[in-house]
């Protein structure tokens, strides 16, 4: 009926997986857990030790595959007619995570597509991860009644459930290999197809908060990242904000401005980002005015 989802890269999802088998064990269905290790380049240690269930499936891969081309991966190995993608760095937020999500899938007009939500813990914020931490509770910790709204433009995959039917129509692309914008490029591949999505309130808490350096650089990848995928025609304004934002900017004739901007006082801005309390608007005006200096610096 299930499988479970998780692509893995330099983290242990074996408290996840515990977690996942003891409500699993609750609602009596048939289902499965498969882990695929894209490659990670350092040990992983579990902290829990698994044993040798037969409903879990841990998979090794040699060579890394990207965001996109694993979650293929695990969904050609999986076996069951509904698939529920679920990142490693993440942790049921009710005892009743499955199982409301088995009763979805029950439902007699059950939709092929249901988002869950992102939460977080206030356990999981340090002094160092503040920038992260705010960017999630503020940018990704969308309620259902907000989300709804706009079904798209908030879709991620840490946490959907969605049927094999319409994977199999709308696969994730596999040229996306840098990190950032799987997820909307997917909700767009979803819109153009006319394939509604679902939006309820089973959240589940993201747990892996990078440090405020870490998601910086991993904020410069994802926006060359979804500059190179606008310039291809992969992804569309209509699902990412920054990159309306930015188009509605060079239409104006200002995007020169900001790169000039960033040229000079980018360095200044990361600083500011990386004090507590960092102002969102200003990170958001970071990323626009160094998606404007690749766009005219380092075209590609």
């Amino acid at each position: 009926m299930l499988s479970v989802l998780i692509p893995v890269y330099n983290i242990d999802c074996s408290i996840l997986v515990d977690a996942l088998l003891k409500q699993f064990h609750k609602v009596k269905i048939e289902y499965e857990i498969i882990c695929v290790d894209d490659a990670s380049t350092t040990e992983i240690k579990p902290k829990v030790h698994l044993g040798k269930n037969p409903k879990v499936r841990l998979i090794k891969q040699e060579k890394n595959l990207g965001r996109s081309s694993i979650r293929n991966l695990l969904v050609d190995t999986a076996q069951y007619e509904w698939l529920l993608f679920i990142d490693a760095d993440t942790f049921p937020s009710s005892d009743s995570y499955i199982e409301n999500y088995v009763k979805t899938i029950k439902e007699p007009d059950a939709k092929p597509v249901v988002f869950g939500g992102i939460d977080y813990r206030l356990v999981d914020l340090t002094s160092d991860n503040y920038l992260r931490y705010k960017y999630g509770t503020k940018r990704e910790k969308i309620p259902v009644d907000e989300r709804v709204k706009k079904p798209y433009l908030t879709l991620l995959l840490s946490n959907t459930l969605i049927h094999k039917s319409v994977f199999d129509k709308v696969r994730l692309n596999p040229n996306i290999k840098k990190y950032g914008h799987e997820d909307a490029v997917f909700s767009f591949d979803l819109l153009k197809n006319g394939i509604e999505v679902r939006h309820i309130n089973n959240p589940i808490f993201h747990t892996g908060i990078e440090e405020n350096e870490v998601f910086l650089e991993k904020t410069k990848i994802a926006v060359e990242n979804l500059l190179q995928l606008h310039q291809k025609g992969i992804i569309n304004p209509k699902v990412n904000k920054l990159l309306k934002v930015f188009v509605n900017s060079k239409r104006l004739g200002i995007t020169y401005f900001l790169a000039f901007f960033h040229k000079l006082y980018g360095k200044k801005l990361e600083k500011i980002n990386k004090q507590h309390n960092p102002s969102l608007a200003i990170f958001d005006f970071c990323r626009l005015s160094y998606m404007s200096y690749v766009y005219h610096y380092h075209k590609y």
